[in-house]
């Protein structure tokens, strides 16, 4: 053989090579594929009247209740590929037993569920029944779905509910803390390594999608990159229009009390929370802002009980900031690349986050701002450890690394003042009747209903983006493989052509 045939070899070698890298790099990359639905092909059954509709429709407000020591259970056949079992609970999760059977009846295993509202359960090869056993009361489940290979869209491996928090947020609706609070966790959790936690105040819902909207949420929480999953507080969605007929639903000393309390429960070092007008005047934004800041400093007073709520030891809150706080002003920068988005800023995370509150956005003309209630400014309300110095920008400026999961990059500050800047919230004279902790307390029913509360119509809206998905990664690896495979080929013929 001829030198430059030799080449010619070498080079379609190469290319062969490099051809089946890229499909077996194709092939890892198809594992990110939307996984199949294969409920259609499953039996449901329990030792109560299952309604197997609510279970396998696409309605998240239908749900099973099943009761205490009930067991429901899902199987196939053997040639229907299940891979994972989905299950995702209406109320707050509670306690349950998952037990995985062969074809026979054979149980194969028995573990506890993890407390997420939504939870991805995988099967293990020979298993042909999952069967999932209330352990306690209040239990309903609005989805139950068996799936093959492949991701599952409304999954997200959330970690456990945290014990201590580095930061907590309290945003009063859904969309909220992505409006409002947006750049909180792509900086501080994302990027810092800091542990947060999400509060939603209010998740019952005068419409028939509360649990949507949960869902929407925990979707974009996902997004903005939250490792825990967020808390519903459980008050009441109460519109502008009926602020007069509902308003004794939700006031500044029911949110007191509630701040209080998981501020106690959860420890954290920052608290963050809407503006005090409201941002664009919402009275509900403004009825927060005003009981978060009663409740953080409640929540360091030892003979401070609130009416309704387990007695927690004391704890001081270091800071509070407030969206669009006028004073002690401090600016996140939002337009900075975060490597752990992939090069996306806190800004464009949040408005990807946004896209996901789908049943808002077709409804409202808000969007995420760094204008009008910028998501980069915030002010410095209450601080046991001095005035932030200007121009540094760091909420965690003076907080004690020590007291911090994990430890933040030192800034060069002055000592802290002694005297710590408080705001003057005034406190209510009476104590209005008791609000939930985190859930409404009526049991559930076998088709839950929403609250009967009349909802103004809202102004239209341009209907959201698609958030970008695993097309584009497949645009991108096959212009690159076709870029690279032409490179290698031109370079076997300039040695061609040096060597004749």
């Amino acid at each position: 053989m001829t030198q430059n045939g030799r080449i010619k070899r070498f080079a379609l070698i190469l290319s062969i090579v490099f051809l089946l890298a890229a499909v077996i790099s194709m092939h890892a990359e198809a594992a990110d594929v939307e996984a199949e639905n294969l409920s259609k092909r499953c039996k449901y059954e329990g030792d109560f009247s299952v309604h197997a509709d609510r279970l396998r429709d696409d309605d998240l407000d239908s749900a099973q209740r099943v009761n205490k020591g009930k067991t429901l259970s899902i199987s196939w056949k053997d040639d229907v590929p299940v891979a994972s079992v989905f299950l995702s609970f209406y109320y707050a999760p509670v306690a349950y037993t998952v037990m995985q059977f062969d074809g026979s009846g054979n149980k194969l295993s028995e573990d506890p569920g993890i407390l997420l509202y939504n939870n991805l359960i995988e099967t293990l090869p020979e298993t042909r029944k999952v069967s999932i056993r209330a352990e306690e009361d209040n239990c309903a489940f609005c989805s139950l779905y068996a799936y093959g290979e492949g991701t599952v869209q409304d999954y997200h491996p959330f970690r456990p509910t945290i014990e201590k928090a580095d930061f907590l947020t309290f945003a009063m609706h859904p969309d909220d803390e992505v409006l409002f609070l947006g750049a909180i966790y792509p900086i501080y959790e994302t990027q810092r390594g800091l542990s947060g936690l999400s509060i939603i105040m209010s998740t019952k819902l005068p419409e028939k999608n509360q649990r949507l909207r949960r869902q929407e949420d925990m979707n974009g929480a996902w997004t903005l990159g939250m490792k825990t999953q967020p808390v519903f507080g459980g008050f009441p969605d109460i519109p502008q229009d009926y602020y007069s007929k509902f308003k004794h639903t939700f006031t500044a000393d029911d949110v007191k009390r509630y701040v209080a309390t998981q501020v106690r429960k959860y420890r954290p070092e920052v608290v963050v929370t809407q503006d005090v007008n409201g941002e664009y005047g919402h009275w509900q934004h403004k009825v927060l802002s005003e009981g978060v800041q009663a409740g953080v400093k409640a929540a360091a007073d030892p003979n401070y009980q609130p009416k309704g709520y387990e007695k927690l030891e004391p704890w001081e809150v270091k800071k509070l900031y407030i969206h669009l706080y006028s004073q002690n002003k401090l600016t996140l920068d939002v337009n900075a690349p975060i490597t752990e988005l992939g090069g996306k800023t806190a800004f464009e995370a949040a408005t990807e986050a946004y896209q996901w509150h789908r049943s808002q956005t077709k409804n409202n003309n808000h969007f995420v701002s760094t204008t009008e209630y910028s998501i980069a400014e915030f002010g410095l309300a209450y601080t046991t450890v001095g005035e932030d110095t200007a121009g540094v920008n760091d909420m965690f400026e003076h907080v004690d690394p020590m007291t911090l999961s994990v430890t933040p990059t030192p800034e060069p500050t002055p000592e802290p003042t002694d005297t710590p800047a408080l705001t003057d919230t005034p406190e209510p004279t009476a104590e209005p009747t008791e609000v939930p902790t985190e859930e409404p307390t009526a049991p559930p029913t076998d088709t839950p209903a929403p609250v009967e509360t009349p909802v103004p119509q809202p102004t239209e809206a341009p209907a959201p983006q698609e958030p970008s998905g695993f097309s584009d990664m497949w645009v991108l690896m096959i212009g690159g493989g076709l870029l690279l495979l032409l490179i290698v080929l031109l370079v076997a013929l300039l040695i061609a052509r040096k060597r004749r």
